[in-house]
């Protein structure tokens, strides 16, 4: 059995620590003191890494839009072609042998037609 001082001892080590305050922030002034005792060679370079930083983003995002785009033309030449093929079957369905003929189109009566419009109701 456990003693009431070793309970509060498990309940105090399961209970969250509090946050340490965050840092002040620094004064302008000496901001800009720490920025300008920086040699200009320093700032020279620090300002290009951030640069190259910067172009190097660009790039990665200009590939992706370009593959992206590059994607979308190919869905929709296949959507494209898909569809046709959809609109040729169901051009080639109106048509019925009669007789040893072809016959059915756009204003003919068709009975397969009536059938998928009553099915799809």
């Amino acid at each position: 059995m456990l003693t009431s001082e070793e309970i509060i001892n498990i309940f105090m080590a399961i209970e969250p620590k509090p946050k340490p305050a965050p840092p002040k922030p620094k004064p302008a002034v000496v901001k800009s003191e720490e920025r300008w005792a920086k040699p200009t060679e320093a700032m020279i370079r620090d300002a290009a890494v951030h640069n190259e930083a910067v172009a190097e983003r660009l790039r990665k995002e200009r590939e992706l839009a370009v593959a992206e785009a590059r994607r979308a033309n190919y869905q929709a030449q296949l959507d494209r072609h898909w569809q046709s093929m959809l609109d040729a079957q169901r051009e080639q369905q109106t048509f019925r042998m009669v007789g040893g003929f072809l016959e059915g189109g756009a204003g003919d009566y068709s009975p397969v037609a009536r059938f998928e419009r009553e099915w799809r109701r």
